[in-house]
């Protein structure tokens, strides 16, 4: 291959999977799990031309194909749970005001949404307007903590409202 320059800059061992508008040169190719490959980078710009001496083995051959399934399946099973439960964490049909409320309370306590009333630690409810009179259910001490973390965040909203 012949070039202009010094457009070559050389990775070697290294593991590179995406490298915007470069040509790659493999060097060196090893196969098999966990094998590390010398990668050269050269500007397609600095290249004036080039000549194929052999072909490869096809890199999008199934049969070698070095991913482990089992690990993907994983990650993408994970990847579903954790949207599912950030989709349960936003409420239907509630105003900004309540989301905030129960962003605020999610950060120290267990909530979930009971159409639009949030229920904490499976005992305490809060009904609109989510007010500390709301607060409805379970002990006193959970209703007090529920209380004073509403009261903390409606002082937060009005604070920055009126900074607006």
């Amino acid at each position: 291959m012949e070039t202009n320059g010094s457009a070559v800059d050389d990775y070697d061992n290294g593991d590179v999977e995406d490298i915007p508008s470069a040509t790659k040169i493999q060097d060196g190719v090893k196969s098999g799990p966990g094998s590390k490959r010398n990668i050269r980078l050269l500007k397609a710009n600095y290249v004036k031309e080039f000549a194929i001496l052999d072909q490869g083995d096809d890199p999008l051959d199934p049969s070698k194909c070095y991913l482990d399934l089992n690990t993907l399946q994983a990650r993408e099973d994970s990847a579903i749970r954790q949207a599912e439960a950030e989709a349960e964490r936003i409420g239907v049909g509630v105003s900004a005001e309540g989301q905030s409320i129960f962003d605020a309370l999610a950060k120290t306590l267990p909530v979930r949404w009971d159409k639009t009333t949030i229920v904490v630690m499976n005992e305490v409810r809060v009904s609109p307007p989510y007010l500390p009179e709301s607060v409805k259910g379970g002990t006193p001490s959970a209703n007090d903590r529920v209380r004073k973390v509403l009261e903390l965040e409606r002082k937060r909203l009005q604070a920055r409202n009126a900074g607006q």
